[in-house]
């Protein structure tokens, strides 16, 4: 499963995230603008932001297996300092 996240703001992914985790797993491609992150059979990928923020939104799209998708279970973690 691939999970593609589109910088929205001013900022960008190289800026503002590092990748927490994930072996090469998760990029960040097109200058910055945008950030995937891959499940495998072997593991999946993270990231965190560089500062903290009080308010925020995070919109995700994901690309599944074609024809074999029944039964997929995301998980959306989000962790306080």
């Amino acid at each position: 499963m691939i999970c593609s996240i589109v910088a929205t703001s001013a900022g960008n992914f190289y800026q503002d995230f590092d990748i927490t985790w994930g072996d090469g797993r998760a990029k960040i491609l097109n200058n910055g603008d945008l950030l995937t992150l891959l499940l495998d059979k072997t593991s999946g990928s993270g990231f965190q932001s560089k500062d903290q923020y009080l308010f925020g939104k995070i919109d995700m799209q994901l690309k599944l297996v074609p024809g074999n998708s029944a039964g997929t279970v995301t998980a959306y973690y989000v962790r306080t300092s």
